[in-house]
């Protein structure tokens, strides 16, 4: 009896394996499916096997179990229906035929008394379908791990292809056709863009603008393509978005510019004993470090003023700088003004909690704003530029006191000397002669002897005025030392220094109610040396000839004048 295909009492049970009509195995050389290529299987009117080549001996194995359920059924309704069936079939991997596969066609066969089932085998067809499935989600996979996307462009330049997720914010659709160069934000010509290459190109770099305008920096591999007969056609490659660490990379470079710059102030600060020139470097290393277009320090003098003290590089006009000092004195801290031409940002510099200057940066519209890290790193910089206004305010209160007489306020002598030598450097530019005035206060000895110290400070303290009401503001007065006293007046002919020399020792009189007593009355002995813009005279020659006449006075009985002009050229005066 053969195995038959219905259910209940009469079919086999799983694994209990197909009987066959005319006894357990068939004759495969006296059957004609033995030499169909393929697996065949002949049933007969009641679901019984009737016969099976080789390799059709999985399928009748299947149809012994459960698994065959599916493939019983389109039988039955092809013997019932006496049509055609086709169907895949799977072989379960229970029945031991791991993996393979069949299309089943099932014909009617003698008249509908029986089916002819013809399988091909396709396992092969489907694992290559299999693989090339999995090798294409692996390459997918792949490509959207190295990059965010990728591209495809044709000769024009333009997207014939974008990966599904898109690109710079736009959907892949909106890109076909795009122009690449239209999104290019840095002016590449098409010899170097990756989207118009002509040889291969890896992790280039390049900016594009995305969909709200922003830049994105992106890593571009590229491929060219050529058709078969060597004609460019477009390019292909993957890009990957590293705007992020470019602009953390930024970050870091201006942290480290930040730290360079304070190390390099601070390293100023330490080994430069000139504040002045600390200023002036500052000034110029803040340029490069922020970036600015200008840079400039002001600072508190010792009159309360508002001076530059150092500054590199451009700056606006006057009403913007004044604005922005105005509004500094004004208690503000930082202050920022918009001018047509760029962006001023100042900061205030103290010591001690003092407001002492400014610190203020300039930037033309070329430039991007004054971001929060620029003002860190302005108000780091502004509370060191503090420190150092501090300390060339007080060098210059050292340098006052060091070149300046404590009870007169006037120049003393080491400070009168400099600055003669200084102006006669440059006595060509004189428009007349110039005059050395030594003075010397008469009968000062019996106003200490007879009214004390304080009364003879007292008296000095008032030729000191007399001496300023009876001078210019560009002339030297000085005291060198004890009851004597020097007056250089630039720009004065011989016959008026003569009359300046009696002009002063007129004024005496304004200190009779000083003297020591009537028979003793306050008085100048006054030497005078003219010098020529012409002569070659020095300091040394000049200070003599003022003293040896001031002496001559003094022993000839006080309270005149003598000049003298240089020996060389009296004969010619």
């Amino acid at each position: 009896m053969g195995q038959s295909l219905a259910t209940g009492a009469h079919r086999a049970g799983p694994g209990s394996g197909p009987a066959r009509a005319g006894g357990d195995t068939l004759d495969r050389a006296e059957s004609g499916l033995s030499r169909f290529p393929g697996a065949a299987v002949l049933v007969g009117p009641k679901g019984v096997v009737l016969d099976a080549n080789a390799a059709g001996e999985p399928i009748v194995e299947m149809l012994g179990t459960d698994d065959g359920e599916a493939l019983r059924q389109a039988i039955l309704n092809a013997l019932r229906d006496r049509s055609g069936q086709i169907n895949p079939l799977v072989l379960n991997p229970g029945a031991g035929t791991t993996g393979l596969a069949f299309d089943v066609a099932i014909l009617p066969w003698n008249n509908g008394e029986a089916a002819l089932v013809l399988a091909r085998d396709i396992t092969l067809e489907r694992s290559l379908r299999a693989a090339l499935i999995e090798s294409r989600q692996r390459y997918k996979d792949l490509v959207e791990a190295a990059s965010d996307f990728a591209w495809e462009t044709d000769e024009q330049g333009c997207f014939s292809f974008i990966s599904s997720s898109g690109a710079l914010g736009y959907g892949a659709a909106e890109l076909i056709g795009v122009l690449a160069g239209d999104l290019d934000d840095t002016g590449m010509r098409d010899g170097e863009s990756p989207f118009a290459t002509r040889t291969p190109l890896r992790e280039v770099e390049v900016w594009l603008k995305g969909r709200e305008g922003e830049s994105a920096c992106l890593l571009a591999t590229a491929l060219p393509l050529y058709d078969a007969k060597g004609e460019w056609r477009g390019a292909r490659g993957l890009c990957r978005n590293v705007t992020a660490e470019r602009r953390h990379e930024t970050r870091l470079a201006a942290d480290r510019n930040r730290e360079r710059l304070l190390s390099y102030i601070l390293g100023l600060l330490r080994d430069e004993m000139d504040p002045a020139r600390v200023l002036t470097a500052a000034c110029g290393a803040v340029l490069p470090a922020l970036p600015a277009t200008g840079a400039a320090i002001y600072r508190l003098d010792r009159g309360g003023d508002i001076v530059r003290a150092a500054q590199s590089g451009d700056l606006p006009g006057g009403a913007c700088m004044q604005a922005l000092i105005q509004r500094q004195l004004d208690g503000e801290s930082e202050v920022e003004i918009e001018a047509s031409g760029g962006m001023l940002l100042g900061c205030a510099t103290h010591f001690d909690g003092t407001w002492n200057g400014i610190l203020c940066l300039w930037r033309d519209r070329t430039t991007e704003p004054w971001s929060r890290e620029d003002r860190v790193l302005l108000a780091e910089i502004a509370a060191q530029i503090g420190l150092t206004n501090r300390q060339l305010a007080r060098q210059e209160e050292l340098e006052e006191l060091s070149s300046t007489d404590s009870l007169t306020g006037l120049h003393n002598r080491r400070s009168l000397l400099a600055e003669l030598e200084r102006r006669f450097s440059r006595r060509a530019a004189w428009r007349e002669g110039a005059a050395l005035f030594f003075i010397d206060l008469d009968n000062f000895k019996a106003v200490n002897d007879r009214h004390g110290h304080q009364r003879g400070d007292l008296a000095l303290t008032a030729v000191a005025r007399i001496l300023r009401d009876r001078t210019r503001s560009r002339d030297l007065v000085a005291r060198l030392g004890g009851d004597e006293f020097a007056v250089f007046v630039e720009d004065i002919g011989q016959a008026a220094t003569e009359s300046k020399g009696r002009e002063i020792c007129q004024a005496a009189a304004e200190l009779s109610a000083l003297s020591g007593d009537a028979e003793h009355p306050l008085g100048f002995s006054i030497g005078a040396a003219y010098c020529f813009s012409v002569s070659q005279e020095t300091v040394a020659e000049a200070v003599e000839r003022a003293d040896t006449a001031m002496y001559e006075v003094k022993r000839r009985g006080k309270g005149w004048v003598r000049v003298s002009i240089p020996a060389a050229l009296e004969d010619g005066e």
